[in-house]
């Protein structure tokens, strides 16, 4: 079964509407999400894995060398068929029907609003533009474990370009990829223009 999910954060802008997220990650009954199909966003099929309680669920982002530090609730995909972001500019999205921080290939991804109404101001996330390579990620788990990444690449992208199943890949070695809204604000859409995708890649891996 696909998940389909457009690009994250592909209508980006102040947070006032957005349904809040689910707030557990799946039990080990709980379906996957059906399919939404938004066509005239792009899409990132994800396959999801089998859901469990052994899966090493991120509840914390950290750069330190960025003063970024937000914690993080697991989303899924919500009704407009996007993936689902917390309403909150403090708190980031881990996509919990990608890949986690304990899995040995695919991209970890994580988005927030790089500002939000609900939170009246900008959040962490809005510093990810300034992020250079080489700077460490860390990433705190909620079995106690903690992983370090090293940022191999930051973008910033019109969204109509992005590349989508890119990101949302559960092949390939094990990623994390940090995404936000960035560029000009459109007042008329009331969206951003642009995102801004961090990736870095697992310490020994």
């Amino acid at each position: 079964m696909l998940v389909v999910v457009t690009a994250a954060l592909a209508a980006c802008g102040p947070a006032g509407d957005r349904v809040a997220p689910e707030v557990s990650p799946p039990s080990r009954t709980a379906p996957a999400p059906a399919s939404p199909v938004v066509p005239t966003v792009p899409v990132a099929p994800a396959t999801p894995p089998a859901p469990g309680d052994d899966r090493a669920v991120p509840v914390r982002v950290t750069i330190p060398g960025r003063s970024v530090d937000v914690p993080v609730d697991p989303v899924g995909v919500a009704p407009d068929g996007q993936m689902a972001i917390p309403p909150l500019a403090e708190r980031a999205g881990w996509y919990r029907f990608g890949a986690d921080p304990g899995d040995p290939q695919g991209t970890t991804v994580v988005a927030a609003h790089v500002d939000s109404v609900a939170s009246r101001g900008t959040g962490p996330f809005v510093r990810l533009a300034e992020v250079e390579p080489g700077d460490e990620v860390r990433v705190d788990s909620a079995d106690g474990s903690v992983r370090t990444y090293v940022v191999d690449a930051v973008v910033q992208v019109p969204k109509s370009e992005a590349r989508w199943p890119d990101v949302f890949t559960r092949d390939g070695p094990p990623r994390l990829a940090l995404v936000t809204c960035g560029g000009v604000f459109d007042r008329d859409t009331r969206h951003y223009r642009d995102n801004v995708l961090v990736t870095a890649v697992l310490r020994g891996a």
